[in-house]
């Protein structure tokens, strides 16, 4: 069963596999590495409030974004089933997908976001995490080649 502290655990393996640093180095090191298929990110329940190691996941996001010119993100927004659909006019996966869609921005790679989708709970991974909601409180950030415009 995956326990909040053990998320922390999850964002080790996300972004720390293959090394992680500042900026500069960071993008040093993941030019170096394989382009990954997907990371995550989590959230706290019935919010928009990221768990802490989200921002590592991000920059590290940032920088294969920089890194990589052909290479661009999905943005999904999920939430768990034991989690209510919302309110004020948006619901909770697509308030948290405009909270990924604000740290590219605030990364500077906002450009290389090709699409959003908000899942609300159609992909829940809980039955198969044992039944841990926390799981489905995530965003993800899938990335994808996409086309280079040349001058």
């Amino acid at each position: 069963m995956i326990q909040r502290q053990n998320l922390g655990a999850l964002f080790m393996v996300a972004i720390f596999a293959s090394g992680c640093g500042g900026t500069v180095s960071m993008d040093r090191a993941v030019s170096s590495e394989p382009v990954p298929t997907a990371m995550f990110v989590f959230f706290e329940p019935e919010t928009t409030e990221l768990v802490e190691g989200s921002e590592e996941v991000f920059e590290r996001a940032a920088s294969v974004l920089r890194v990589f010119e052909n290479v661009g993100v999905k943005l999904v927004g999920h939430r768990a089933a034991d989690e209510s659909a919302g309110a004020r006019g948006a619901s909770l996966d697509e308030a948290r997908l405009s909270v990924l869609s604000e740290q590219m921005d605030r990364r500077g790679v906002g450009r290389k976001v090709v699409s959003r989708l908000s899942q609300g709970t159609a992909e829940n991974m809980a039955p198969a995490a044992g039944g841990d909601h926390a799981v489905d409180r995530r965003g993800e950030l899938i990335f994808g080649a996409i086309p280079v415009q040349r001058n």
